[in-house]
């Protein structure tokens, strides 16, 4: 249900049809809705007077009602090009993102999906700040437009994995997707997104169900229940649950799959460690049956005949100026990837983007 004529109305997240309403109650013809979603998810031109082929008087009605769901509170580049932008929502929400040129396949945005976290992980900024606000799917599409526009970059991906748990505003997020991919605006294969997740297993399985083919970051990071229960206080603590629910969305989904795992000196880059990662990422092993998971009524249970490979990304820890840990070091991260590779399990080093500027992974909100 749309807001009646002459009220406050977030544009950008609507979906066509329910622009069409909208346009209705200032009895304009349904293909104007089709103009009015180019401008702004085609585009990414978020000011209605300059709609420039629609009428002039109705530009005007629109402004009145619709205003950029963000404000710009600062504007900072980073030494490798990266470039963190800190907003405001219009209910005064802190909210950060940040866009990466420079890789081999184009620039990508790091959106946020909350005003800070209520998660509470221990080696993340974000999580201190506790839960501000839910973002609409109009406040993180936003973040990808006006960076854009700001930073004279065309985004060829982006990924929801900035500040907040994506499952946790799972709506808001789907319908995010859904407008990024709509055919009257970017098109955007779903494949050119990549959500994250901490691990929350009902809402992983929710979310293989009913997003199209988008791709998932599991942020790992321990191997063993009592270590993610120590530092991630808020996720799944069981990796047995995680294995389960990420075979489940591999087969119903059949977006790519990567885990995320944090190298932390003398507590998670040992070598039993690097044989535990390799073993979840093949899924080997697993002979527990995950009835939170799968309800054999709703779900088949997924074949256990071939094993599925993960793709692992080794992450820099960024050290925060409150928590007494420490990266592992350059030697000890290059003999965890080999030790993963030796083992068959496909495995990159993420470097960090934007670290001098606290943009890079678990910095976000360390400055607010």
């Amino acid at each position: 249900m749309v807001a009646p004529a002459g009220q406050p109305v977030d544009l950008l997240s609507l979906k066509l049809d329910e622009i069409e309403q909208v346009l209705a109650q200032y009895d304009e013809p349904a293909y104007r809705a089709r103009q009015l979603f180019k401008w702004l998810h085609g585009r990414g031109i978020l000011d209605p007077l300059q709609w420039s082929d629609l009428p002039q008087a109705l530009r005007g009605k629109l402004a009145e009602i619709f205003k950029p769901p963000l404000t710009l509170a600062a504007m900072v580049g980073s030494e490798d090009g990266s470039i963190k932008h800190a907003w405001r929502t219009q209910a005064g929400h802190p909210v950060e993102s940040v866009l990466m040129p420079g890789f081999d396949y184009g620039t990508v945005v790091c959106l946020s999906c909350h005003s800070g976290c209520p998660l509470a992980c221990r080696f993340c900024a974000t999580g201190t700040m506790g839960l501000r606000a839910r973002l609409s799917a109009g406040e993180m599409l936003a973040q990808l437009y006006e960076a854009e526009r700001l930073g004279g970059e065309q985004a060829e991906r982006a990924v929801i994995m900035g500040m907040g748990e994506a499952l946790l505003n799972l709506d808001a997020v789907r319908r995010a997707v859904e407008l990024l991919c709509h055919s009257a605006g970017r098109a955007w294969s779903p494949r050119r997104i990549t959500i994250s997740t901490v691990g929350l297993v009902k809402p992983l399985v929710t979310m293989a169900d009913s997003f199209p083919r988008v791709n998932l970051g599991l942020s790992l990071h321990f191997t063993t229940a009592e270590k993610r229960a120590l530092y991630m206080p808020g996720a799944e603590s069981q990796p047995a649950l995680l294995a389960e629910a990420l075979y489940y969305f591999r087969r119903a989904n059949g977006g790519k799959l990567t885990l995320e795992y944090l190298l932390l000196d003398k507590v998670n880059d040992s070598e039993r460690d690097a044989k535990r990662l390799a073993a979840f990422a093949n899924l080997a092993g697993l002979d527990r049956q995950a009835e939170l998971v799968l309800d054999a009524n709703e779900h088949p249970e997924p074949s256990r005949q071939q094993p599925l490979p993960l793709h692992v990304n080794l992450i820099e820890y960024n050290p925060l100026p409150f928590v007494e840990l420490r990266p592992s070091s350059e030697t000890q991260l290059n003999r965890f990837a080999a030790q993963l590779a030796a083992a068959g399990v496909p495995v990159s080093v993420r470097h960090s983007r934007g670290r001098d500027v606290a943009a890079a992974c678990g910095m976000l909100g360390l400055q607010l």
